[in-house]
């Protein structure tokens, strides 16, 4: 195997399956990324037997047909040492054993590679349901919601994000038990499919990392296809299969709160800076910031005990307050930060019901409020 790319390319290439290989494995073969070209092209595998991802890198020139499979970490390294001024990278097979040569100008390394033929292979996946999304409001949804899927391992179910499609409309959710967010994708689904899957977190990271770089040019949709175990995802010349969570999601329907009694509308920019500012008024004990809303503003305020206090003011469109809540910081202005529009509308019933921040025709972001001990 001989090839010549492009090192930026590789470089960003490399990047969107880094983050499957696994930093601990029985199987030290799965430290390694694979090489292989067919047909003129070159791809690259990252596999950990959950999640596998294959790459194309573009702009290469193939000299000689072949297979590698080289460390992936120290690759990835090697390439973002070499200078951009760098005309081009060769990755060239030694003749002796599975090693490999990698050169630039004025560079020489060689790697100690692994036998390729004990890579995992990456299934072909025929899915039993599959839709097309577009690429960039898919990727701008999922990136929203995946902000409140659990990490704690004990809440398996949790640990991913909940595809739903029904009716020609993709809903994702995610919940980590105290906060809730909820985003649809109207699709064009002709065969009226209903799919109900949980993706879990590395693969959801992965993905999230694929789409920028994928549907470049031409290809701007995403292919999602599904079995009762995996999903694919197929954006341009990047694939993506991972095994789905078992199981049901939790009924996340029965904890959204009901119609609101009081509605807020006001800056986001303004909110966000409030909030932040209240927020270094916090300590680890006190990790709490009072929201009082009023008929045409918003009091927020914070005290520490060795740290200090605040108050600040902004202008609120409050209708039927006032109403004093409060909630954590980080999971306030983690909800903000998902928000795009200028204007953020806030929906709340109580100081011991959830706060509902909307954007969009269809973003939700609910925070559970932090509710005094009064006994």
């Amino acid at each position: 195997m001989r090839i010549r790319c492009d090192r930026s390319d590789i470089v960003e290439k490399l990047g969107v399956i880094a983050g499957i290989v696994p930093t601990l494995s029985p199987k030290p073969i799965l430290f390694s990324f694979l090489f292989h070209t067919q047909r003129g092209c070159l791809f690259v595998e990252a596999n950990d037997l959950e999640v596998a991802g294959r790459v194309q890198i573009e702009r290469v020139d193939v000299l000689d047909e072949g297979t590698l499979a080289l460390p992936a970490a120290k690759v990835l390294s090697i390439l973002r040492e070499i200078p951009d001024q760098a005309s081009g990278v060769t990755v060239e097979r030694a003749p002796e054993g599975h090693h490999a040569f990698l050169r630039a100008e004025g560079y020489d390394f060689k790697l100690l590679g692994n036998d390729p033929e004990e890579f995992p292979k990456m299934s072909g996946i025929q899915a039993h349901h599959s839709v097309e999304v577009p690429r960039k409001e898919f990727a701008h949804s999922l990136r929203r919601v995946a902000i409140a899927t659990s990490r704690d391992a004990t809440r398996y179910q949790l640990q991913g994000v909940f595809f739903e499609v029904k009716a020609a409309k993709l809903t994702l959710t995610a919940t980590d038990g105290k906060r809730l967010t909820n985003d649809v994708l109207k699709i064009e689904d002709p065969r009226e499919q209903t799919i109900d899957a949980i993706v879990p977190n590395r693969a959801t990271d992965a993905i999230l990392k694929m789409l920028p770089t994928a549907g470049e040019g031409t290809e701007d949709r995403v292919t999602l296809g599904f079995t009762d175990t995996d999903i694919m995802v197929q954006a341009g010349s990047a694939q993506l299969n991972a095994k789905l969570i078992e199981g049901a999601y939790p009924n996340y329907r029965n904890a959204l709160p009901q119609a609101a009694n009081i509605h807020v509308r006001l800056k986001r920019a303004d909110l966000l800076a409030a909030a932040r500012g209240a927020q270094l008024m916090t300590d680890d004990q006190t990790s709490t910031v009072i929201f009082r809303f009023e008929k045409d503003f918003l009091t927020i305020s914070s005290q520490a005990k060795d740290v200090g206090e605040t108050r600040i003011q902004i202008h609120a469109e409050v209708e039927n307050g006032p109403l004093e809540i409060r909630f954590n910081p980080s999971y306030f202005i983690d909800a903000l930060r998902c928000i795009d529009d200028e204007e953020v509308r806030v929906e709340l019933q109580s100081t011991d019901r959830p706060g509902v921040l909307r954007g969009g025709a269809h973003y939700r972001h609910m925070v559970m409020p932090l509710v005094l001990d009064k006994s």
